[in-house]
């Protein structure tokens, strides 16, 4: 088939998206990857609960052993973050096949970064959209993880996708799935959907009041809001009050600091932390502290120059010219995309993070390949018509099917490189739990002491949703303290792993 007319067929946004979900998938390394940071631990404790069917379950014995970041150990054992992400990814843990929802949402969002640039430019943006996109690193790094993103950045995609289509068709079940996409987005990260939801809404109340589709209004914030009932539920089954979220619960408990705002809240926590985590902490809180005092502009610079940092990397460097240009020549549709990405690194602002944290913004890197696209072709079509060559001469046909193989070599070294970089951070924590499998007498207890010298932004002390069944209980080190929690397991055999050391051995009472 003919390069240029494959890429206008119905066939091409699902290989894009089948090719991105192949990606994650070699880049990750396993279907059942163990996660590595803090968060990502804690989405899948709270998505083996809910794959369980379970809010929550009880709490453990003697908690302070399990503490565990962004986990309640008391008085249930229950998870902070909104729901909707470890609702979205349950089935995958239902299954046996953990990183198989993550890999399936970076898939539907491959298919649509490729079809949504189609519809707005065309087939060779797309491409071009695309490639840039799936390649990237900080796309590559951040899509073989368990990260909430993964959720909102597919949301978001799909709601523009249903955004467009209502525009176009006016029928009510597109209003129908922009509402419920972007409600299922802000019951997995508000903030982020906020932002979202502003320009989008300005958009729907305009065209609904010169329309007058006030019906078709209506029926999308029920369905809306429908989905936005979950939070009422979440927050019952699992702080016990339908008002209190239990995000809120864990930061008056554990980080009360940790606010949106420019001021350093410094009520103490009402629980202490084990020495490790209490570094994490303290890690979090000088965070808050920088975000605090460095003005405004200073904060939103560096995180936007870490962004374009991520996208442009490498042999894209050359690109951020054609990203330049490509914001002049973009037109309504890419300066509502590229619109929306600043607005959601202008709505973090007030959020503490480290500027390297580009994560926050993976709903953004579509729109700025997009643009980097568009200014590629603008240039190219420059120089075509400087040289006086004709759309259809021969060199100009060639380029297609030559682009199509630079961008598979391109994207194969990229893929690699980031597989090589993943698995050079997870190695440590791959070893460790491969060493706990291996041991020799389940169920046990594994208690881990901590090295001095380490990452702390990677976890080792992370327990399965449920505690009851779990073959390992993998807890802190407390030295004399450890018989406590040895006494009263006396069917779990006893380990300790020494970090520095990366040994195990049977603790005899």
């Amino acid at each position: 088939m003919n390069p240029g007319a494959w890429l206008e067929s119905r066939a091409a946004p699902p290989v894009c998206g089948a090719v991105t979900m192949l990606l994650v998938a070699v880049t990750w390394g396993s279907f059942r990857a163990a996660p590595l940071m803090h968060d990502e631990w804690a989405y899948w404790t709270q998505a083996q609960q809910y794959a369980a069917l379970h809010w929550s379950t009880a709490a453990p014995p003697i908690p302070d052993f399990f503490e565990q970041l962004y986990v309640f150990v008391s008085p249930a054992f229950a998870v902070k973050y909104w729901p909707g992400h470890a609702m979205a990814i349950a089935a995958g843990f239902a299954l046996g096949v953990p990183t198989l929802m993550p890999i399936l949402f970076s898939g539907v969002a491959g298919a649509l970064v490729f079809a949504l640039a189609r519809r707005t430019a065309d087939a060779r943006v797309a491409m071009l959209t695309f490639v840039f996109w799936v390649s990237s690193f900080g796309n590559l790094r951040f899509r073989a993880g368990y990260f909430s993103e993964l959720t909102t950045s597919a949301a978001w995609l799909a709601a523009w996708w249903a955004l467009l289509k209502w525009r176009e068709t006016r029928r009510t079940r597109w209003m129908v799935m922009l509402a419920v996409f972007t409600g299922w987005g802000a019951i997995t990260r508000p903030a982020t959907m906020f932002v979202f939801a502003v320009p989008v809404g300005v958009v729907v109340l305009m065209d609904t009041w010169r329309q007058s589709r006030w019906k078709q209004l209506v029926i999308g914030l029920a369905c809306g809001t429908a989905v936005l009932a979950i939070l009422p539920l979440w927050s019952a089954r699992t702080t016990g009050d339908w008002r209190t979220t239990p995000l809120g619960a864990y930061t008056r408990a554990y980080l009360p600091f940790d606010i949106p705002g420019y001021s350093l809240n410094d009520t103490p926590p009402e629980r202490a932390l084990p020495p490790e985590m209490e570094r994490v902490r303290g890690f979090l809180r000088d965070a808050k502290a920088d975000q605090a005092m460095a003005p405004v502009w200073k904060t939103f610079a560096a995180r936007a120059g870490f962004l374009l940092r991520d996208a442009f990397a490498g042999w894209r460097l050359p690109l951020f010219l054609a990203f330049a240009v490509g914001i002049v020549v973009a037109g309504p549709a890419g300066w509502f995309a590229i619109g929306t990405s600043v607005l959601l690194v202008v709505g973090y602002v007030t959020q503490a993070h480290t500027p390297d944290w580009t994560i926050y913004y993976l709903e953004a890197f579509p729109p700025v390949a997009f643009m980097a696209a568009l200014g590629v072709m603008a240039i190219a079509r420059r120089a075509r018509e400087r040289a006086g060559v004709a759309t259809d001469a021969p060199v100009v046909r060639a380029m297609l099917p030559v682009s199509l193989v630079a961008a598979a070599v391109l994207i194969t070294a990229d893929t690699i490189a980031a597989r090589g970089i993943l698995a050079r951070v997870a190695r440590h924590t791959r070893d460790f739990r491969a060493g706990v499998a291996a041991l020799p007498a389940t169920p046990n207890i594994v208690f881990v002491r901590y090295a001095a010298q380490r990452n702390i932004h990677l976890a080792l002390v992370a327990n399965e949703g449920d505690l009851a069944g779990a073959p390992s209980w993998i807890v802190h080190d407390r030295g004399a303290d450890d018989a406590r929690l040895i006494s009263i397991a006396p069917d779990r055999t006893p380990y300790l792993y020494d970090e520095a050391t990366g040994t195990f051995r049977e603790i005899i009472p």
